[in-house]
């Protein structure tokens, strides 16, 4: 488990304090990355936040408290209400479950470690709505596409209420978290209906045993294999196969094999696959029914031969963020071939959570997030 506390706050002097009128700042109070980009670069990220209280450009709040960001969506993409993420420092007690591979920020107090929490009754999202409704407003803009909120949760039963559902719940960081102290996080829950679960797909470079017509005859132990009706290289051909790889999913799993020239194909992995005794498929039957550890199981180890496929740092394997980047990059021969996945489903994340597994290196992302910057974490207060 993982403990939620309140913290003490580093803020901007633009996001520090709601004039007496009312008037909150807008465009020109905008956090942008320029105050943020020098501290997350300098060689000694935590030193150079220390240096930037000291001198004033941040300013120390007055008393320890917890923050929810709002973070609405862009316009024209089905709006809705917006996503609400809780502001806190984060201690991991002994055994606290944490991904593999995860994420290391370079400034603890800066980056907040976005971290998942189960919440199936939606008790948590009810109570950041409501502390949502009761706290202080900090500052508010545009940043990246986005409308933002940073408001602070005044001590109150509300906050202590939002402490108690945490202490049970099962939380997930994505970051690496800090070695003997607190790290600022920014939980999300689960159940949030505006957050959005975002697959990381895998390319190939270099692998001498890929062989078009070869793969494609091996697969077919393992797999069907589709035919696409349009190219990949066209945004028509994208969206179609995007549907058609999350429609064919019903009862199966499936991943689109991504070719030079626009070229692809999807491979719905067959039914009753006896997985135990690949050696490597995960031993966890919770984990082996994810789309990512069948690919590194059944492709990337078995038919291909690829070695340790989900270590960190692969000379062969990397992982690639949005189908878009991945078929230009399988068009302009930076990789040889990519494989899509479909993001996945709320509930087998759940699950993962649940056995006390990790989910298999960079399996996804989530969006929206909380850019750094809005408020940092003081360590020294």
């Amino acid at each position: 488990m993982a403990r939620v506390h309140p913290f003490t706050a580093l803020l901007t002097p633009l996001a520090r304090t709601l004039e007496p009128s009312g008037y909150v700042p807008r465009s020109n109070a905008v956090p942008q990355p320029s105050h943020v980009r020098p501290l997350l670069e300098a060689a000694n990220p935590t030193a150079e936040l220390r240096r930037q209280r000291e001198s004033g450009t941040l300013l120390r709040d007055a008393r320890p408290a917890l923050y929810v960001v709002e973070v609405h969506s862009p316009a024209g993409k089905l709006g809705g209400p917006p996503v609400r993420y809780l502001l806190c420092a984060l201690r991991p007690d002994a055994g606290t479950p944490l991904e593999d591979d995860p994420y290391r920020p370079r400034a603890w107090e800066a980056e907040p470690a976005v971290t998942l929490t189960a919440d199936d009754h939606g008790v948590f999202r009810g109570l950041l709505a409501e502390a949502s409704e009761r706290s202080t407003l900090v500052w508010e803009g545009d940043y990246d596409g986005h409308r933002l909120s940073l408001r602070r949760i005044e001590p109150s039963p509300v906050s202590k209420r939002i402490q108690a559902v945490l202490d049970e719940a099962p939380m997930r960081p994505l970051s690496a978290l800090a070695e003997g102290g607190p790290t600022l996080a920014a939980v999300v829950p689960l159940s949030d209906p505006g957050l959005e679960v975002l697959p990381i797909h895998r390319a190939l470079k270099g692998v001498e045993t890929f062989k078009e017509e070869t793969f494609l005859t091996l697969v077919t132990a393992y797999a069907r294999v589709y035919e696409l009706d349009e190219p990949l290289d066209t945004p028509r051909g994208l969206i179609a196969a995007r549907e058609r790889l999350a429609t064919l999913i019903t009862g199966h799993h499936a991943v689109l094999l991504v070719l030079p020239g626009g070229r692809g194909r999807i491979l719905r992995f067959r039914q009753g696959l006896d997985l135990a005794h690949l050696k490597g498929a995960p031993r966890n039957p919770t984990l082996r029914s994810l789309d990512l550890a069948l690919l590194n199981a059944l492709v990337l180890r078995t038919v291909l031969g690829i070695r340790e496929p989900e270590a960190a740092g692969h000379p062969q394997v990397f992982p690639v963020q949005g189908l878009e980047t991945l078929v230009k990059g399988v068009e302009s021969g930076t990789f040889q071939v990519g494989f899509a996945l479909n993001p996945p489903p709320i509930w087998e994340v759940r699950a993962v959570m649940e056995a006390q597994a990790t989910l298999p290196p960079r399996t996804l992302r989530v969006e929206p997030l909380p850019p750094a910057g809005l408020l940092f974490l003081d360590t020294e207060a």
